[in-house]
């Protein structure tokens, strides 16, 4: 497993956003704490004219599970009810328990390489790593990653 912990990764914004307000939104509560230049990763920014991306950093956010839940409870005034979360690794465990607290404006809880097994009708696993010997990147694979994009867009597109 990689090492979140690294001081660089607590500097910068907690949260990012881009896209178009109102539109269906995905909320990436990244562990490992990308986005440190105040914009989303590059990977996911083409997805930004059709749907917003909220992106919480969370070695940037100690908070950052007050900032789900304010993030969600936001969401519910909204129009457009549409809302997807994608995190992974360490985390997901706890991202799984606050969803359960807004199952009513979550559509779906996208993991790649949760910790722990994922047993709840509302998430599913998207994306996992490989622990071969040729896999340069090791587990969880980075949010940014552009497999994990594309395999998130593939199950949004399945929920549709």
């Amino acid at each position: 497993m990689r090492d979140f912990d690294e001081p660089a990764r607590a500097t910068g914004p907690g949260v990012v956003a881009d896209g178009p307000a109102g539109s269906p939104t995905i909320l990436v509560i990244d562990p490992a704490g990308e986005a440190v230049h105040d914009e989303i990763p590059a990977t996911w920014r083409e997805l930004t004219d059709r749907m917003r991306i909220v992106w919480l950093r969370v070695p940037a956010a100690p908070g950052w599970q007050s900032t789900v839940d304010t993030v969600l409870t936001r969401h519910q005034d909204e129009t457009q009810p549409v809302l997807d979360v994608v995190s992974s690794g360490p985390i997901a465990a706890d991202v799984i328990d606050l969803v359960r607290r807004h199952e009513d404006l979550v559509r779906s809880v996208l993991l790649v390489d949760p910790e722990v097994d994922v047993d709840e009708p509302f998430a599913r696993v998207v994306a996992r790593s490989h622990a071969t010997p040729d896999d340069r990147v090791p587990a969880p694979l980075p949010l940014g990653h552009p497999d994990v994009v594309f395999s998130v867009v593939e199950a949004l597109n399945e929920l549709s």
